[in-house]
């Protein structure tokens, strides 16, 4: 796991998840760019990831890691200056401490 400070964003989002995202790749890349779900992965091989976001689709988070596009997850934290970026183990083993599962996704 490698924690990465964060550059700071004016927020054009309400959706907290949207405005990670866009924060994450600021600071990866330094252009500001539109937070969109259209790609397999949000960064790269990097899917962003913050508190209260979808850990997968289904209730079984294993089966879903094991198959999705991403190879890395990037998990922001609630003040959005600190990010963690995990390998696919890692993430399982966080989500496995820090998740529940209140319902199915769609």
């Amino acid at each position: 796991m490698t924690k990465i400070t964060l550059n700071q964003l004016p927020r054009t989002y309400k959706n907290n998840g949207q405005h990670a995202e866009q924060v994450f790749r600021y600071t990866m890349c330094g252009k500001v760019c539109k937070a969109d779900n259209k790609q397999g992965t949000d960064y790269q091989d990097i899917q962003i990831k913050s508190s209260r976001a979808t850990v997968c689709k289904g209730t079984d988070p294993a089966k879903h890691i094991a198959q999705d596009q991403a190879k890395r997850y990037a998990y922001i934290t609630s003040d959005f200056s600190n990010a963690y970026i995990m390998s696919k183990a890692e993430y399982l083993e966080f989500t496995s401490q820090f998740s529940t599962i209140t319902t199915e996704s769609a």
